[in-house]
Order: C-alpha cells, then sequence, then structure tokens
C-alpha cells in the first residue's frame, strides 16, 4: 500500500466515523428535543464518537472494504429511544427518523462549503490533507444519507415509513418486511444492488455545489 492510497483509506475512516457519530448524535439529540432523555442518560446525546463506535460495524468492515477498494460499508450503535416519552406522539418517532439522515446532508453541504474555502491548496501542502478529508466527507455523508432514506427496515427510511402507514399497512409491514429487511440489504451488497447509491449521491453533490457557489 502506497503513502497515497494510505492517507485515502485514512480519510474514508476518519469521514465515516465523523458522519456516523453526527448520524445517531442527531437522533439522540432529536429524542432530547421531543422529551426523552433515554438516549443522554445512555451516554449518547455527544459528538464524541467513542460511544457510538461498534467494533465491527464502524470499524472492521469499513476498513477491510476501503482497503479492497470495495463498498465501503458501516454502521454504528443504535440509539435507543422510548417512544412513549415523546411530546409528539403522531410526528415525534418520524422527526428522530428523519433526524439522522438530515444531519449528513447537513455535513455533507458544509463539507462542500470547507472545499470552496481550500480551492486553492497545493499538493504537498497541509492544507490538501483538510481539502482531501472535506472531499470523503462530502461523498460518505451523501451516501449514508439517502441509504438511510431506503425504506426498509432497520434503516430510518423505514422506521419513517411504518410511522405512516396505517394500523392495517402497518401490520402487513411487520409481518413481510420487518423480519426480512436485514438479509434483503446484506443481498443487495453482495450482488452489487446499491451501486445505484453512488449516482444518486454525484446528483445531490451536484446540486448541493451549485447552492454552494452560489452562496459564496
Amino acid at each position: 500500500m502506497d503513502f497515497a492510497y494510505g492517507a485515502r483509506v485514512v480519510n474514508m475512516m476518519i469521514a465515516l466515523i465523523i458522519a456516523l457519530t453526527f448520524h445517531e448524535a442527531s437522533h439522540a439529540l432529536m429524542a432530547r428535543i421531543q422529551g426523552d432523555r433515554t438516549p443522554q442518560i445512555d451516554g449518547r446525546l455527544t459528538l464524541n464518537p467513542i460511544p457510538h463506535i461498534d467494533p465491527i460495524g464502524t470499524l472492521f468492515f469499513p476498513l477491510l472494504g476501503a482497503m479492497v477498494g470495495g463498498f465501503l460499508f458501516g454502521w454504528a450503535k443504535p440509539v435507543s429511544v422510548d417512544p412513549r416519552n415523546f411530546r409528539d406522539q403522531k410526528w415525534g418517532q418520524v422527526m428522530v427518523a428523519a433526524a439522522g439522515p438530515a444531519s449528513n446532508l447537513i455535513l455533507s453541504i458544509v463539507a462542500l462549503i470547507g472545499m470552496q474555502f481550500m480551492s486553492g491548496a497545493q499538493d504537498g501542502s497541509v492544507m490538501i490533507g483538510f481539502y482531501r478529508l472535506a472531499e470523503q466527507l462530502v461523498w460518505i455523508n451523501a451516501i449514508l444519507a439517502i441509504f438511510n432514506l431506503l425504506p426498509v427496515y432497520p434503516l430510518d427510511g423505514g422506521t419513517i415509513v411504518y410511522e405512516l402507514l396505517s394500523p392495517d399497512m402497518r401490520r402487513k409491514y411487520e409481518e413481510y418486511v420487518i423480519p426480512y429487511g436485514s438479509f434483503a440489504l446484506l443481498a443487495l451488497m453482495l450482488v452489487g444492488g446499491l451501486s445505484w447509491l453512488g449516482y444518486v449521491a454525484g446528483f445531490w453533490v451536484l446540486i448541493a455545489r451549485w447552492m454552494v457557489s452560489f452562496v459564496i
């Protein structure tokens, strides 16, 4: 592994840990705003990545994927919430679920803004390292947000869809989707069925880049 490739792997891992940390912390923050202190009690209302790290999902699998040049797949420890404590019983769970992907889209835009200010960085300078990290943050946050919005449980999109369904449709969702969601996602990843995420993320990055260039 040459230095350039090693630096890219390190940047990918740092960007993923930052993205996952913001994702889970945003779930915790929205739950607290909704009146549930469970994530705070569990120590998850923090931007310290350590409480959010899952050794297998946050470190092993992403590092393996980054080193072999494949799909960078990872996850953090899920944030536990108690919806019974939510102030808004109708929309509370939806807002908590949506907070994670929303935070990643926002972080992607923030990284693009950073790239805009560092656009003059030269190879070999210290600034180019931060530029490359920001570049990874843009793409990883975009892909993570889009992936989590898929309407498949246990992803955030699955939770959102479940909360919006009628009682009858919820029972069918519980019977036909929830038990098989994780297996379906794994199968899609193994056969390359999620490769389109990169194209959707690219479309998002184009729009976000236009927004940033228009403002700055």
